[in-house]
């Protein structure tokens, strides 16, 4: 079976790619290489781009995924519909395999992409609790600036069949439900689930994929989410951004699931970029928990969710 180990990249278009590029840059990312038809952006850390925007009618187009060798790649390559093993012509190189998931996503798994120099960021901030003091003599003087993302952390799909889509990710990429979600009156109405991969002993982050079901006429994606430094990096970019005049989605607050501090801003095109800090990390013995999706579960403290922040898409 294969088994994914990490997700690499999502790709978006939209009909201008300079707009993307001021707005992902505010956001955090970094220029990785442009062409005419298409922006590759990276964060810090050592994969070579995280978001790729290509020019056309705005969209969500698709989610890389690591494949765990070159052997799970080729056997991607023999699933039903997948495209063969490819040449990546893209900032790294490497491989992959495009696989159809449900209702349409593409999966790309990749495998043998050349790792990036790493940015610099800076170190996180340590924290004089009431009765733990790490900071003496050592003032608190973080710089000004946009979030500076080090990676992508997850991206949430809306499916018209979330069980079925969840069965397709455990099955064909071998992924783990952490939580379920389900209608606060009726348990056995599933509203979602968060997957991760599974590396065994190894810890990954709460969720790599988020599986919604979605409302008629609604398959798309909700959102991507991209890890900061810290808790004071997400407060400082959420400031960044609204001094830049972009529209807020939600936040800053605290998920329960999943425990990040998170802050969600709509881009240029009207879909929804997440900044997030401080996730839980689980290994494959960690048993699936069951929640019901009231309020208070999707976040333990912040400002309330408004009347959008739900819709794939609001410009």
């Amino acid at each position: 079976m294969i088994k994914v180990q990490d997700i690499v990249y999502c790709v978006y278009r939209s009909p201008d790619l300079d707009k993307m590029k001021t707005f992902l840059t505010d956001f955090g990312m970094v220029e990785a290489g442009r062409a005419d038809d298409k922006l590759f952006m990276r964060g810090a850390g050592a994969y070579p781009y995280i978001n790729v925007t290509e020019k056309g009618p705005a969209g969500f187009v698709a989610v890389g995924m690591l494949a765990g060798s070159a052997a799970e790649l080729e056997e991607a390559a023999k699933l039903p519909g997948a495209s063969g093993v490819e040449a990546i012509e893209a900032p790294g190189g490497g491989k992959r395999v495009r696989l159809a998931g449900p209702d349409g996503f593409r999966f790309d798994i990749v495998h043998g992409v050349a790792p990036a120099a790493e940015l610099p960021v800076r170190k996180p901030l340590p924290i004089n609790f009431a009765y733990q003091k790490q900071r003496v003599i050592d003032l608190q003087r973080p710089d000004f600036e946009p979030a500076r993302i080090v990676r992508l952390g997850h991206c949430v799909l809306k499916f018209s069949d979330g069980d079925g889509a969840v069965k397709w990710l455990k099955d064909t990429l071998g992924m783990l439900v952490t939580d379920r979600l389900h209608a606060p009156d009726d348990q056995k109405k599933t509203l979602g689930h968060f997957m991760r991969v599974n590396r065994g002993d190894k810890p990954s982050d709460h969720h790599s994929i988020f599986a919604l079901q979605a409302m008629p006429g609604d398959i798309n994606v909700h959102h991507t989410s991209y890890e900061v430094q810290d808790p004071d990096a997400v407060h400082i970019g959420h400031q960044w951004m609204q001094n830049k005049g972009y529209k807020l989605a939600w936040g800053v607050g605290r998920h329960l699931l999943g425990s990040q501090v998170f802050d969600y801003w709509r881009s240029p095109d009207g879909y929804i970029f997440e900044h997030y800090a401080d996730g839980d990390l689980l290994n494959d013995k960690v048993q699936s928990g069951d929640y019901p999706a009231t309020e208070e579960n999707l976040a333990q403290w912040g400002p309330a969710l408004g009347p959008t922040f739900f819709d794939s898409v609001v410009v």
